[in-house]
């Protein structure tokens, strides 16, 4: 009985979320940075929320808009503010493990292909450049080992990318939709050639806003972002190495 109790122990240490700070603790963290002035009017707002962990040595801190997510890092000793991605060692994204809402996330997968038996949610734009070298590097391995649960995220600076969105929607089945990402992400131009209905474009844009929901949800600052099926970020080149 005692073996089992240290077992369940450690499990529940393995997948334990990062402990979320108190909202006072997050403020006063948030006053040391020099961009506080300019969200502090939005916090009061609501138009602001905000929420902050501690991990290795650096606040993590979330900030949450209508517009999306984002992270800004401030270091122990609060001297210095860092907007953008930080870096561990082994070329992963320090992030927070705050607790994911499943339902907003399984919302936004739009289809799933892959003939694995471990399951992964990738966040992916069709026009980016890094989505297609995973792609090329990756293919035949994610099909094999994974069940890919699809969450497109066209970013607004990649003129294309909803259009491409736009055509690998248009399939009619999971096994389409999947083949018709493989083939943007390859180079194909065959996204130039469909042109969506109105009810096509209202439904399409639909699907996408519960897609990018979904990818604020999970965090995701950019593409390709890949998670497991706890929504543990896992670096994608990482995919498929043994252990």
């Amino acid at each position: 009985m005692k073996k089992i109790i240290l077992v369940l122990s450690a499990a529940a240490i393995l997948f334990a979320f990062d402990k979320i700070l108190p909202q006072k603790d997050t403020n006063k963290i948030l006053k040391s940075t020099p961009i506080y002035n300019q969200i502090a009017p939005l916090i009061k707002k609501g138009k602001i929320k905000t929420k902050a962990t501690l991990k290795d040595n650096f606040y993590i801190i979330e900030v949450i808009t209508p517009r999306g997510k984002g992270l800004i890092y401030v270091t122990k000793d609060k001297k210095y503010t860092i907007i953008g991605r930080v870096l561990k060692k082994n070329g992963e994204m320090l992030v927070p493990n705050f607790p994911k809402n499943a339902k907003i996330i399984k919302k936004g997968v739009l289809f799933t292909f892959g003939k694995g038996n471990k399951e992964i949610y990738l966040v992916t734009d069709p026009q980016c450049p890094f989505c297609r070298l995973m792609e090329k590097e990756k293919k035949n391995l994610l099909v094999k080992d994974y069940k890919i649960h699809v969450i497109l995220m066209p970013l607004p600076f990649h003129k294309y990318a909803k259009k491409m969105s736009y055509y690998i929607l248009a399939g009619k089945t999971d096994k389409e939709k999947a083949k018709r990402l493989q083939e943007v992400l390859g180079g194909s131009n065959k996204w130039k050639n469909f042109h969506p209905t109105k009810e096509q474009l209202n439904k399409f844009n639909k699907e996408l806003a519960a897609s990018k929901k979904a990818a604020d949800e999970l965090g995701a600052q950019g593409t390709p972002s890949v998670y497991d099926k706890n929504f543990n970020p896992i670096p994608w080149p990482k995919l498929g190495e043994k252990k």
